[in-house]
């Protein structure tokens, strides 16, 4: 039974290797997840493993179904390529080499959350993003040592956007809220609240 099973294993393995070869042309993400405004390595191989192959990236951003060119890249000497992007919303990613085309790869993004304790039980939550949020829910928090976990002080609605250096948002509440002094606190944005095109996020902690 043990022969069987390992024979199992290596045929799997051998099965994945082959469907991997098989791909003309790959494509991957790293990280597959960012935070607005941070970058995105792709990179991938052409089979063939010809230097100098022009290959172009092509991006379709969440709320659109138009694709348009991301980037245009070479490979080197073993086929491989790589180029960097910074995708201002959830952005799907493919590569082709002139009728060759990767898989689709999807990146997704987080707004970011910044929290900042104006005074005793007065706070402001500032949402940067590409996208105006205004109207959208944004739940304040306080970590609780007897549950230890963090469990909701307050729920606000984004009342204020302005515009950064395009395409940024900036999007802000000031509020109050009472919490026990020393307590930290934050601020999240759901993914419900973020959808459709970013991710649910969490702001930094301060000490209330």
């Amino acid at each position: 039974m043990r022969i069987l099973a390992a024979a199992a294993v290596v045929g799997a393995a051998l099965a994945a290797a082959a469907t991997a070869a098989a791909v003309p042309l790959t494509l991957t993400a790293t990280p597959p997840t960012v935070a607005y405004g941070k970058a995105v390595t792709l990179s991938g191989v052409l089979s063939t493993h010809k230097a100098n192959q022009q290959v172009k990236i092509i991006a379709t951003e969440c709320g659109t179904t138009s694709a348009k060119t991301a980037a245009t890249v070479k490979t080197n000497a073993t086929g491989a390529y790589t180029t960097s992007v910074t995708p201002t919303v959830g952005t799907t990613y493919q590569s082709s080499q002139k009728s060759i085309k990767s898989p689709t790869v999807a990146v997704t993004v987080a707004p970011v959350l910044k929290l900042v304790r104006v005074s005793r039980g007065s706070y402001s939550v500032t949402v940067t993003a590409a996208l105006n949020l205004k109207g959208k829910a944004i739940l304040f928090q306080r970590y609780s040592k007897t549950r230890k976990r963090w469990v909701q002080a307050k729920r606000v609605l984004l009342t204020t956007s302005t515009p950064g250096a395009k395409p940024t948002i900036v999007t802000s509440v000031s509020f109050t809220a009472k919490v026990a002094k020393g307590a930290r606190v934050r601020a999240t944005i759901s993914k419900t609240q973020a959808a459709p095109c970013y991710i649910a996020a969490t702001s930094n902690s301060v000490r209330a």
